[in-house]
């Protein structure tokens, strides 16, 4: 078949929810994924929570409380996000998950109800292992008839006129490249996590469907608002990024003490009362804090430690928490020698880590970008959360933004003509081809080495104007004088990561560019946004911060935020 009514790139439970909805709608649908599909992507390393209200888990037949209504999960959701959010699309998630839940426990899967999960007013907190989330919807969308392509880099939008009519890319298992044309394209790629150092998501969101949008002519909204999860290991470099010391620590409830380099409490100076057990992100701007005032550890980061609990408290550690076996393996890791450690008195080494994309591709609540063809959904949106994001709202956000964004397509599909000519091919494929036609140039895992400690540097838990505009500046002359120059060493076309590499780095340097514009136009902190050179306290007003490609260059615009359900006057 050469051409599909919607061709949806990412195969992850948005891109899976898109495609099960499209195919409810009639339309023929081809799935495309960088790597395996069930193999790949962020949805099976995920604890898998939904927010659901209350009463609509009732509804469900499942436990919920009945003083839990969907206005109240409405308004933990935009206070959470210091009510930067798209209020809209917030009430889309909250009014339309518990249909999408329903579709799980119609096919027989077994959840678990929280009783009050982080930052939550009630028990709303639906639990699925994010493994047999994305089981389920692999399974949904095979027996709906999606058809799939796995190991293709998507890298570029095909055009016609203003609109969307197909992707290009590489197909790694081939070598070759590649036009495959549709009617409309859903972009479902997940986050831009990949492009820091220290991360807790897969290596592959590296936010190529962000920059194939803006090159397409949508926006991306909110690109400064990263969630970073606290406690995370830095060391040593097989275990770099595992959040397992945030889950024995304050996650599971337990007493660890987070220290600087001269073994003070510093959360005493944020969250006397809480301390540890704080917030994610005031706990990951205190550690960001000490490391930037100099008073962190010397892998870049801070000291946790249970040395001052009884040892048997420590032993007991994992029988409270269904994701540790009692052999201390945790997602295929032996943490062994790092709890003997702990069992030795030491403390060891943890910072921030970035976990979760706010802010991405601008959409409406039918997941349309305003690009004729193009929609989007999931974690490569952005918008819903605002500042910040509550736990489990990432579940269902995936559902409820996947399903609508594959129904738009499948109907936009019925209306769009067949075979439009893509007139940007060309240079698409000249550009995907140039860094293996070149023999000689620049290394593209150096220049992703070189991005990523930009990101880290600048675009951390807490940010500086100066720091900020020292990578934008060099950011920007790796876009001008190094992408040009990116070469593959390996001159077998099939398998080649150096190429891989190099389209990657072609699409992360306009997302960091564009993340670095938006931190820069938000000269005070929120949510997740904090400056340490902002001394205001709250600000008299809020805004919405964009990014679009004028011409060849991005450009950067803001808009006030509207309040039509909730403002921060409310009580």
């Amino acid at each position: 078949m050469s051409d599909w009514d919607v061709i949806i790139v990412g195969a992850g439970a948005a891109g899976l929810a898109a495609a099960w909805a499209a195919r409810a709608e009639g339309a023929s649908v081809l799935v495309v994924n960088k790597g395996l599909v069930g193999r790949s992507g962020a949805t099976i390393t995920s604890g898998g929570g939904i927010s659901v209200a209350g009463q609509t888990l009732i509804s469900l037949g499942l436990a919920g409380d009945p003083d839990d209504t969907e206005e109240k999960f409405l308004n933990d959701t935009i206070r959470a996000g210091s009510f930067v959010n798209d209020q809209h699309l917030v009430e889309s998630m909250v009014v339309n998950v518990g249909a999408e839940l329903k579709v799980f426990l119609d096919r027989g899967n077994k959840v678990t109800v929280s009783k009050k999960p982080p930052g939550h007013s009630s028990g709303r907190g639906v639990r699925i292992p994010g493994v047999d989330m994305q089981r389920v919807m692999t399974q949904a969308a095979v027996q709906a008839g999606a058809r799939f392509r796995e190991d293709f880099q998507s890298v570029g939008l095909l055009r016609h006129d203003d609109g969307v009519v197909g992707v290009a890319g590489l197909d790694r298992r081939t070598g070759e490249v590649e036009a495959i044309h549709g009617r409309t394209v859903v972009l479902a790629t997940g986050g831009t996590t990949s492009n820091w150092r220290l991360r807790t998501a897969p290596e592959e969101l590296t936010g190529d469907g962000h920059a194939m949008a803006l090159a397409a002519g949508a926006e991306l909204i909110e690109m400064e608002m990263l969630q970073f999860l606290p406690c995370c290991l830095v060391a040593p470099d097989i275990w770099r990024g595992l959040q397992f010391p945030w889950i024995i620590g304050p996650q599971g409830g337990y007493r660890a003490w987070l220290l600087n380099r001269f073994g003070e409490r510093f959360m005493a100076n944020w969250d006397p009362v809480r301390m540890e057990l704080s917030t994610r992100d005031m706990v990951s701007a205190a550690s960001a804090t000490e490391v930037l005032e100099g008073r962190g550890s010397p892998n870049g980061g801070v000291y946790l430690s249970w040395a001052h609990l009884p040892r048997d408290i420590v032993d007991n550690l994992p029988r409270h928490s269904p994701s540790i076996g009692k052999d201390w393996r945790w997602e295929g890791f032996d943490m062994t020698p790092l709890v003997d450690q702990i069992r030795a008195g030491r403390a060891i080494e943890v910072a921030p880590a970035a976990h979760f994309s706010i802010g991405g591709i601008r959409i409406n609540t039918a997941g349309e970008t305003g690009v004729p063809g193009l929609f989007a959904g999931g974690e490569a949106t952005g918008g819903l959360h605002g500042g910040n994001r509550l736990s489990g709202s990432a579940g269902a956000q995936i559902l409820v933004q996947g399903s609508a964004a594959g129904r738009s397509a499948a109907k936009a599909a019925r209306g769009n003509k067949v075979g439009a000519p893509a007139q940007n091919w060309a240079y698409l494929k000249d550009r995907i081809e140039a860094p293996f036609r070149r023999e000689n140039g620049v290394v593209p895992l150096e220049v992703k080495q070189r991005l990523t400690g930009l990101a880290e540097a600048a675009l951390g838990a807490v940010r500086t104007g100066p720091a900020l505009e020292k990578a934008l500046a060099e950011v920007r002359d790796i876009g001008a004088t190094v992408v040009g120059e990116l070469s593959s060493r390996n001159r077998d076309r099939v398998w080649n990561r150096d190429w891989s590499d190099a389209l990657e780095v072609q699409a992360a340097v306009p997302v960091l560019e564009s993340a670095l514009l938006s931190a820069l136009g938000r000269s005070y902190s929120v949510g997740a946004h904090q400056r340490h050179d902002w001394k205001g306290g709250k600000p008299s007003a809020l805004h919405h911060g964009f990014v679009g490609q004028v011409g060849e260059t991005l450009a950067y615009h803001s808009a006030s935020v509207e309040f039509p359900f909730l403002s921060p006057a409310s009580p």
